[in-house]
């Protein structure tokens, strides 16, 4: 960069962040939008192509700016401000939440284990590796409607299981 282009940038850069101030806002930076205008007025100066220096900044940097802040409303509301993390909501489950699916998962296992043994088979197969019926009739060796009769005797089972338990609790 030649002297003479860093001492007229030297002389509009106070002039030029007061402006980029007054229209910008956080988390959008002043400083990196001159900086920015800067870098691209700097060749058409050294060219000897701009004829009003100060205009030819202001306007770069008023440009920059907007695009900015288009920029900056365009994902504010997909970003939180760092101070803020305390009022995002976690979509993790609470602790209650967490004891209370795994109390129901404990309890749902208890139920299958009284299955009988091609019964609990059946429904792991359907419900755990989430096999399609045809698929588990082909790995047993049996029908689908033997599969479809295996599976509503377990959902039975393990209904009346789990009601038994509810009511004991």
């Amino acid at each position: 960069m030649t002297g003479t282009a860093l001492s007229l940038l030297a002389r509009h850069r106070s002039a030029l962040l007061a402006s980029v101030r007054r229209r910008v806002r956080p988390p959008v930076e002043p400083a990196d939008i001159v900086q920015e205008a800067f870098l691209r007025a700097i060749p058409a100066i050294e060219a000897g192509r701009v004829v009003n220096v100060q205009a030819f900044v202001h306007g770069i940097a008023r440009n920059l700016s907007a695009e900015a802040m288009r920029q900056q409303q365009r994902w504010s509301r997909w970003l939180v401000d760092a101070d803020r993390t305390d009022d995002v909501a976690d979509d993790a489950p609470s602790p209650e939440a967490h004891a209370a699916g795994r109390s129901e998962l404990d309890r749902l296992h208890d139920a299958m284990a009284t299955l009988p043994p091609r019964c609990r088979e059946v429904f792991a197969m359907r419900h755990v590796e989430l096999l399609e019926k045809a698929e588990i009739a082909d790995r047993l060796g049996i029908h689908v409607k033997q599969v479809e009769k295996q599976l509503r005797h377990a959902l039975m089972l393990c209904a009346r299981a789990l009601s038994e338990q509810g009511q004991d609790d």
